[in-house]
């Protein structure tokens, strides 16, 4: 069974069939890349490397897309949408690496503490630039901003439908929200001010938080309480590399995810930054995700390293759910169909 599955995940890794997409979560160390693959193109959710010790990110990163180009010469060196959660360098310090060796159609971000990498890198590459926040939202409520892809598959097949949902909060006194009251200091962090992006491929569906602490997932909650099933998904990519202040039940039980990954760092590093610096992932929200019912059993549990806090040595803990992180296993590749089946390389 280990040779023919090992033979199936050869086979797929060749090219994504037309039907078919594929997610990689690039090992960027402490810090977040993801590439989704299309039949006919591709989207980007962040591009950064870790903070102080960048040197591996970009080399991770360079290497991964030069590889992947290399297989998929159709796609020309070009990545069709670029979205950057939040202007934070662990999301934005390769975007020169990034515009520079590709040819990048739209960046979309929060406008928030806006970085000038990211405006100079649009202004020398002529990339068109747009922003998400709270007004545009709200004026979409339910719906949410799709971004069209329909010409990212080939004709005849699944059209994958990318919604965002949330971006830069501008609130300068109090605010109340279905209860909830929320205050200025609540997003004085990029990290709140990030954009939820949710992927719709047929019966499949992922969710991206950026690094939306708990005063961030609060509000958006509040803002959709009459329509969080909007945020019923099978897969989750953890909020904040696995911080502990940025996954909590309350999120776990609306999302009901199956499947959930986590793009954290190497244990060696001890920069700051790193992930021995931030703990991440921490052992609370690796054990919420393990005892959370929704998520899909593995067939034999495995032993993987979490920090009990930081700067601290990580503990070893048996993890019996589908629960991944690059820390443990390095890049880390989903390969989905319409119908919601899935592999993991």
């Amino acid at each position: 069974m280990k040779n023919t599955l090992l033979t199936l995940l050869l086979f797929f890794s060749l090219y994504a069939k037309g039907d078919d997409f594929k997610a990689h979560f690039i090992n960027v160390s402490q810090a977040d890349a993801t590439l989704l693959e299309f039949s006919k193109g591709v989207v980007m959710i962040d591009v950064g490397g870790e903070l102080k010790n960048i040197t591996p990110s970009r080399t991770s990163l360079n290497n991964y897309l030069a590889k992947f180009y290399e297989r998929r010469t159709d796609l020309k060196k070009t990545i069709d949408v670029l979205i950057i959660t939040h202007n934070h360098y662990d999301h934005i310090s390769l975007i020169r690496d990034l515009s520079k060796n590709y040819s990048i159609k739209r960046i979309i971000t929060s406008k928030f503490k806006l970085t000038k990498e990211v405006e100079k890198a649009a202004k020398n590459e002529k990339i068109k630039l747009e922003f998400m926040d709270y007004r545009l939202m709200d004026s979409l409520m339910p719906k949410g901003y799709e971004v069209n892809l329909g010409n990212l598959v080939t004709a005849g097949t699944t059209i994958p439908k990318l919604m965002l949902y949330s971006g830069e909060v501008s609130i300068k006194i109090k605010h109340t929200v279905n209860g909830h009251n929320f205050y200025p200091s609540n997003f004085s962090s990029p990290n709140n001010n990030s954009i939820v992006s949710k992927l719709i491929y047929g019966k499949t569906s992922l969710l991206f938080t950026g690094d939306l602490e708990i005063e961030g997932i609060e509000y958006l909650t509040a803002k959709y309480h009459n329509h969080l099933s909007l945020f019923d998904v099978d897969f989750y990519h953890v909020g904040h590399h696995g911080a502990e202040n940025g996954t909590n039940k309350e999120l776990l039980d609306i999302l009901s995810p199956k499947i959930a990954v986590i793009s954290a760092g190497d244990t060696a590093h001890r920069n700051g930054g790193s992930a021995f610096d931030h703990g991440h992932p921490r052992r609370a929200v690796v054990e919420l995700l393990n005892n959370q019912a929704s998520l899909t059993n593995r067939k034999q549990e495995v032993k993987v390293h979490a920090y009990p806090g930081q700067e601290v040595t990580p503990e070893i803990i048996d993890v019996k759910k589908e629960i991944y992180c690059t820390c443990w296993t390095g890049n880390i590749i989903m390969l989905v169909d319409s119908n919601g089946k899935y592999t993991v390389q």
